[in-house]
């Protein structure tokens, strides 16, 4: 019964954290790159990247490199991230770069995973996309985080994560932890000594 429960315990994971992960992250054609160097010398920094209706629908995964021995701030490095095309803008949103843990110094790790934004595309043609500094609280006086780099990786047809999946998880994983207890349960009771009869 608590193989059962761990089986079940590990399904869950797989299906409720691992496979929405390769969704978000392996889904779907990589149809352009937009790349923003030297971000943290410019206020705000612009590329243009060819997008059709054909690609929907789309997303944007970000990252960002951060200058060895650079200043950071303690936890995160919030963005504004702004999509046009001719008609206007098709997404205004803020993203963020986590710093969490890493200050600066010759071994703080280069490349920091951003976030991912879905967007449909309206119209064919050439999207600006514009990128600056968001307002952080908590930025320890850094204004200009020592961002050395900034990518945009465009992805066609990447279909939305499956939320649906993660209730059959949450259920899995209950089923399991329940069979889990009730083996130690079972087991611990197997021990007790009668208090009277033949066994006492």
């Amino acid at each position: 019964m608590k193989k059962l429960g761990l089986l079940l315990i590990a399904i869950a994971i797989v299906i409720g954290l691992l496979l929405p992960w390769a969704q978000l992250n392996f889904e779907g054609e990589e149809i352009a790159q937009v790349n923003f160097p030297d971000f943290n010398q410019t206020s705000l920094s612009e590329g243009t990247v060819l997008l059709k209706t054909d690609d929907n629908p789309v997303r944007i995964r970000f990252f960002a490199e951060y200058k060895v021995g650079g200043l950071l701030p303690p936890l995160k490095i919030p963005v504004t991230v702004k999509l046009s095309d001719k008609d206007g803008t098709l997404i205004g949103a803020i993203i963020s770069f986590s710093t969490k843990g890493h200050g600066g110094g010759p071994d703080q790790p280069k490349v920091r995973s951003g976030t991912n934004i879905d967007v449909s595309v309206q119209n064919d043609g050439l999207h600006k996309l514009q990128l600056e500094f968001a307002p952080n609280k908590n930025n320890n006086g850094i204004i200009n985080p020592d961002v050395d780099n900034i990518t945009a990786t465009f992805i066609a047809n990447a279909s939305p994560v499956n939320q649906p999946y993660k209730i059959p998880a949450v259920i899995l994983a209950m089923v399991g932890f329940y069979l889990i207890v009730r083996s130690r349960k079972k087991r611990k009771d197997t021990h007790i000594k009668p208090r009277w009869g033949r066994g006492a």
